[in-house]
């Protein structure tokens, strides 16, 4: 999908001299030539141009000498033999090996700007990718007469739903649309109806906040499609850039529209699944009833990049726990089921009520440990007394938690109302629970000899399907709507 932009270009180096050569003249006819340093405008320039070929995401740049000007950078504009600009982005600075020229040097690319001018800002951010076609249909805009002869295409934007967000700090739009495009020839015409995601925001050219926009939208459609290698891979910006233009015999600055699209690249994710699982995005369309809410909770953690878990007012969204591909998701992942208990955990103490609580006996015993540290015992003893002191509340276990959360307590809604009898019996719950309690631990503390069995593998279904109700119910959905998402979006 990403093999169009493998392509063969240049990269030229402008070298600039900061001192010029100046030639004084004296009256008695001598001359003397002196560098003057200083000068702001160069006169001097010296252009290099050294060959690269970009494959797969690997910028391999043909070096025959030192290019200090790139080194230590962690993105460069490249201009390809296909007439199209590029910039390219690395986490990694370049970090070119001295003394040994010529040379040939691989830069991994996390992500490349194609049709990129220097100076650009953009205010538009446009997805389209296969996964959205089925979530939100485009045949919205086609009309076919009773008679079947006749097809008719909308032309005009028909808007399906907007909200506003906040990312990064920054106010954007959001609207989901279909239209239509077509092109009217002598020999050919056609037309096509399709779907987008439109996000609007502020004149920027700031790479960290279009980062973070892709991986908003891609992070939603792998929570909605429980998988993430969707094809959400690239998206569209809309802007301007700096130009100049003749005017009357001068030549004065402007700015001029353009049109990039920035491709992202991930080495450690699956291949986009075929058409067959993809069309099956259509049955969870249910949650664009509360798509806002989703992006905004999405939002949130995107923004916040790490969860501060004594924070009350940020909650939580994994995506870790979500299912790499759907070959993945049939299989009993261990990293996977680690990752799910974790995401659990996480809910529990963001979602949920406080499950620890305070008994008269840990009173007492705290009154008998504080009495233990006033007398001032050896200090082996005094610390003993202290960390048992902080330890008298302890959480449930997991099994004791899966419960609580699916039957129910204090102001707590029983999840039982979000799961269907048909997949999961209550009576068999507290066993699940217990399953998947020495599953977890098993495999954390690393004891092999625990083989997991097709109970294992409900157990790791049960608990994927209270993470997903307890983030539906939080984002609006009512226990029976929760029901019908689980039925499409999880297996059994």
């Amino acid at each position: 999908m990403l093999e169009s932009l493998n392509h063969s270009g240049y990269i030229d180096i402008r070298r600039k001299y900061d001192c010029v050569k100046k030639t004084y003249e004296f009256s008695d006819g001598n001359s003397v030539d002196q560098n003057i340093p200083g000068i702001e405008e160069p006169i001097l320039n010296l252009m290099r141009h050294f060959s690269y070929d970009f494959v797969a995401g690997d910028l391999v740049v043909h070096a025959f000498e030192s290019i200090p000007e790139i080194n230590g950078q962690n993105c460069i504009i490249g201009h390809g033999f296909d007439k199209k600009s590029y910039l390219f982005c690395s986490q990694l600075p370049v970090d070119m090996w001295a003394n040994l020229y010529p040379q040939t040097y691989h830069q991994k690319i996390d992500f490349v700007i194609q049709n990129y001018e220097i100076g650009s800002y953009y205010t538009e951010a446009i997805f389209d990718f296969d996964e959205l076609q089925y979530f939100v249909p485009s045949n919205q805009v086609v009309k076919a007469e009773e008679e079947g002869n006749h097809v008719v295409f909308e032309r005009s934007l028909k808007e399906i739903i907007a909200f506003d967000i906040t990312v990064d700090s920054v106010n954007c739009h959001v609207s989901f649309n279909v239209s239509s495009k077509g092109e009217w020839k002598i020999a050919h015409s056609n037309m096509e109806a399709f779907s987008e995601i439109r996000i609007s925001f502020p004149a920027t050219s700031d790479l960290d906040f279009f980062k973070d926009l892709y991986n908003l939208v891609d992070c939603v459609f792998a929570f909605i499609c429980n998988r993430r290698n969707t094809t959400c891979l690239s998206m569209k910006l809309h802007g301007k850039y700096p130009s100049k233009r003749p005017d009357h015999g001068k030549i004065i600055d402007c700015e001029k529209p353009i049109q990039s699209e920035i491709y992202f690249f991930n080495r450690y994710r699956e291949e986009p699944e075929g058409n067959k699982a993809i069309s099956e995005t259509w049955n969870v369309t249910l949650f664009l009833k509360h798509i806002d809410n989703l992006f905004k909770l999405m939002a949130e953690n995107i923004s916040n990049k790490v969860i501060d878990e004594e924070d009350e007012d940020i909650r939580p969204l994994s995506i870790a726990s979500i299912h790499p591909s759907i070959k993945r998701r049939n299989l009993v992942d261990l990293q996977q089921s680690l990752q799910i208990a974790s995401t659990f955990e996480l809910y529990v103490r963001h979602y949920l009520p406080v499950m620890e609580k305070e008994e008269t006996h840990h009173v007492v015993m705290n009154m008998i440990l504080k009495e233990i540290i006033e007398k001032k015992p050896s200090k082996k003893l005094k610390d003993l007394a202290k960390s048992l002191s902080k330890n008298l509340v302890r959480e449930p276990a997991l099994k004791d938690k899966i419960w609580k959360a699916y039957k129910g307590y204090d102001t707590w809604l029983p999840l039982k109302n979000c799961i269907s009898q048909e997949w999961y019996k209550e009576e068999e719950i507290i066993d699940l629970g217990q399953e998947f309690n020495l599953w977890r631990n098993a495999l954390a503390h690393g004891k092999l000899s625990y083989e997991p069995n097709e109970k294992t593998i409900k157990a790791v279904r049960l608990l994927e399907h209270l993470n997903y109700s307890i983030i539906l119910r939080a984002i609006g959905y009512a226990d029976e709507e929760v029901m019908t998402l689980l039925e499409k979006a999880l297996k059994r």
